[in-house]
């Protein structure tokens, strides 16, 4: 029979697993979101990957603050240069896309 002191250690890695799957599965939202970003706007997305940049509070829509979490990732225009832009998430909702283009564009994602 389980007692107290199983569950007690079982409980962290149960919790880290959980955490785990979560991020790894906003990150292939976050992924995903890129590539059709880039696609549409003719942008070749770098290396097909993201990093994790941090997590930040931020306003919805709704004006609402959230916990979001801030993916970076690299694309070019032509090909010989490198460029940064960032995704915002909510939980699996993106928020906004922000790169640097010329000018700031910055595209947002309603409800």
């Amino acid at each position: 029979m389980y007692d107290i002191y199983d569950l007690v250690m079982w409980l962290p890695l149960v919790l880290l697993f959980v955490y785990w799957w979560h991020s790894s599965e906003q990150k292939r939202i976050a992924i995903a979101a890129a590539r059709a970003y880039c696609k549409e706007r003719n942008l070749q997305l770098l290396d097909e990957t993201l990093l994790f940049d941090k997590f930040s509070l931020d306003r919805t829509w709704g004006k609402r603050r959230v916990l979001c979490r801030k993916y970076t990732f690299d694309y070019c225009l032509s090909g010989q240069d490198r460029h940064s832009g960032e995704i915002i998430l909510d939980g699996y909702r993106v928020l906004r896309i922000i790169v640097q283009q010329g000018a700031l564009d910055i595209t947002e994602f309603g409800n």
